[in-house]
């Protein structure tokens, strides 16, 4: 739980707002820029980074079971 913990950690860590707008749109610290929205942009960066994390763990389940 905690290595999860870390990696949501990291998401917002590298996903900070920047002040100031681009045009009218929202800029983040990752270097995305014209973001209409920057909190679904965080949150999608979220989403993907537990899927990778599933995916990691589905993997060494299936190398475990294979190991049985």
């Amino acid at each position: 739980m905690t290595d999860l913990i870390a990696h949501i950690r990291d998401v917002i860590d590298q996903h900070d707002e920047r002040n100031g707008h681009a045009g009218g749109a929202l800029s983040c610290g990752c270097g995305a820029t014209h973001l209409s929205d920057h909190s679904s942009h965080v949150a999608q960066a979220i989403v993907n980074r537990l899927r990778y994390v599933s995916a990691a763990f589905d993997e060494e389940l299936t190398v475990l079971e294979g190991a049985e």
